[in-house]
This record gives C-alpha cells, sequence and structure tokens, in this order.
C-alpha cells in the first residue's frame, strides 16, 4: 500500500505538520506549527460511501444528537475531504483528548446504550427517505454467507493438499454448519412478524470501546465507516458480544445489559428474538474464512489459525450464553 501523502494534507488544508504520530494503520495524531491538534483518516472506504457518511453527518447535525459528533475540518477548496493521485480519501478533524469506553464499567455502559439508542431514534425518518446502503433483510443474508461457508468447503475439497488452517476450517464447518441452518430457519418464522413491529434506522455497526471518546464534559461517537441502514438490534448485537469478550463472558454482567435495554423500551415485539438468532449465527467463524478464502488478506497461516481458533471459542461462548439465558434452544414457531 502506497504511504500516506502528507504533503497533500499541508496543502490541502492550508497547515504546516510539525509532529505525526500513527495510531492505527490508517488513523494519524498530527500537530502543526501553529500547535494546533488534529486526527487525520485515510479512509477505508471509497469516495461514494464517504459520501454517504457525509450526508449521514449533514441530517445528525439538524439533530439534538449533533453534539456527540465531531466535525470534519474543511479543505481549502471548500470541501469535507480530497482524494489522492489513488483516489484514497483523506479526512481531518480536531484533535479531542479523551477516552474510550469502559465496557467493564456499568456507568459507561448505560452511556453507550444511550449514545446508540439516540443515534437510531434520531434517523428513523433519515432511513425512509434514504435508498442507499439498505441493508438486505436477515434470511437473505444469513442464506448468501451459507452459501459462501459450502463455497469455502468446496475450495478445500479441491485442493490435493490441505494446509493446516483447511483442516481446522473443515472441522469448524462440521461442527457449526447446522447452525447456519437453524439461524435460517429462525428468522423464516419471526421475519415477518419482526418488520411489522420494527422499523429501519442508521445503524453505526462497529460499536467497539474506541469509537466513544469520553471527555470531561461530553461523550463523542466516531468512525462511521461501516455505517448502513438496519434494524436497531444489529447495533445492540454486536454490542452484547464485546461486551461479553471484555468481561470473560460474565453472564451477570450480560444480564445487566439486557436489562438496560429493557429499561429503555429498546426491544419491540419478536426484538429479542431476532436478537438471539443473530447472537447465534457463526458470524465470526464465516468472517475468518471470508478473509482467509476469498479475500486472501496477506497474513500468516499461523495468524490465521489463531484467529479461527478464537473464533470457534466466540462461537461456543456465544452458544453457552444464549443457552443459559433464555434456557434452552432457540425454538419459535
Amino acid at each position: 500500500m502506497e504511504k500516506i501523502n502528507f504533503k497533500l494534507v499541508e496543502e490541502n488544508y492550508s497547515i504546516k505538520i510539525e509532529r505525526v504520530k500513527q495510531i492505527k494503520t490508517n488513523a494519524y495524531f498530527i500537530k502543526t506549527e501553529d500547535k494546533k491538534e488534529y486526527f487525520l483518516k485515510l479512509s477505508r472506504v471509497d469516495k461514494s460511501h464517504v459520501d454517504f457518511i457525509i450526508d449521514i453527518y449533514s441530517h445528525l447535525k439538524k439533530t439534538s444528537f449533533k453534539s456527540h459528533l465531531i466535525d470534519f475540518e474543511m479543505t481549502k477548496d471548500g470541501g469535507f475531504y480530497f482524494l489522492d493521485d489513488f483516489g484514497r480519501v483523506y479526512l481531518l478533524c480536531k484533535w479531542i483528548d479523551g477516552r474510550g469506553a469502559n465496557y467493564k464499567a456499568f456507568s459507561d455502559l448505560k452511556v453507550v446504550v444511550s449514545i446508540l439508542d439516540h443515534l437510531h431514534t434520531s434517523t428513523t425518518c433519515f432511513a425512509k427517505q434514504e435508498s442507499r446502503m439498505h441493508l438486505p433483510c436477515y434470511e437473505e443474508i444469513f442464506q448468501n454467507k451459507y452459501s459462501q461457508m459450502k463455497t469455502m468447503e468446496n475450495i478445500i475439497h479441491q485442493k490435493e493438499i490441505y494446509s493446516t488452517f483447511d483442516k481446522y476450517f473443515l472441522r469448524a464447518i462440521n461442527r457449526f454448519e447446522n447452525r447456519f441452518a437453524e439461524c435460517i430457519q429462525f428468522v423464516k418464522k419471526i421475519g415477518g412478524y419482526f418488520r411489522i413491529s420494527n422499523q429501519k434506522v442508521l445503524i453505526h455497526h462497529d460499536p467497539a470501546h474506541h469509537n466513544f471518546i469520553f471527555t470531561k464534559d461530553n461523550v463523542y461517537l466516531i468512525d462511521f465507516d461501516y455505517a448502513a441502514f438496519d434494524y436497531d438490534v444489529h447495533d445492540f448485537v454486536n454490542l452484547g458480544v464485546r461486551i461479553l469478550k471484555t468481561n470473560e463472558w460474565d453472564i451477570d454482567i450480560f444480564k445487566s445489559y439486557l436489562k438496560l435495554l429493557r429499561e429503555r423500551n429498546i426491544p419491540k415485539k419478536f426484538w429479542f428474538e431476532a436478537f438471539w438468532i443473530l447472537m447465534l449465527f457463526p458470524q465470526e467463524i464465516w468472517q475468518v474464512g471470508l478473509q482467509y478464502y476469498f479475500e486472501k488478506q496477506p497474513w500468516t497461516e499461523e495468524y490465521f489459525l489463531k484467529r479461527l481458533k478464537g473464533a470457534i471459542e466466540i462461537q461456543t461462548r456465544k452458544e453457552m450464553i444464549i443457552n443459559k439465558v433464555v434456557g434452552g434452544k432457540l425454538n419459535w414457531h
């Protein structure tokens, strides 16, 4: 991948950079000669999706959610971003001193749930008006991912010699294939009822702790790269799994999280049924396979194996939690 062109950053934002510190692969802290501090991001998504994110911001700026957003700096041409010679999108915003959310602290969890709920309720009308970035129904998503898993299995069987990862992945398929089929059947049973009782909203789609910036006076939500229109349950399932992983799968903390959702009147009819189905789906195992067989990420075999073993552990733990909370196998009619 080509290096970041900081000269272009200076030219497009009319700044002089004094110091740069890389925070993540695509994110940088910048301090200018006049002592201003900025956050520079090289977007992971293409220009059309960045335009969608800008439109999200434009809508949210008209709502009470605006206090949770960090404004993008304008380029000298009056735009929200610029492109380099490789078509990559650069965005700049002011640096906010703060900390990420602590998913071990109940007080932080209350705030995070509140902010996600606020995001969702602020975008109900926007979701109805927008035709872009609407995720398919869950039945279609599950079916597509299950088909991809079968393709991955075929790719392995076509090889004369299996890699260590191939062997582990085949075992994972044999162990969890029924979960894919079960989730498809479960969502078929409740899908229509669920859609009648629940409205699509904008979901953040990546409620990682570092995307909530806590300052002394406010909490900001950042990084809308994966935002899309879907049902709010999707965000809260993702958040729930992150909370479980952070707290070493402590069921009492998870039950407190579910209580928080009820106290805010977030669950509607068939909401929790969809929650458990989404949680049961072997998303993490599918994702590792996608990265290995389809995307062909440039990672080592050892790293892929580590990720796969971690994904299997997550799936096993998720099923254990579901069985303990729901009280056995999901079986709705």
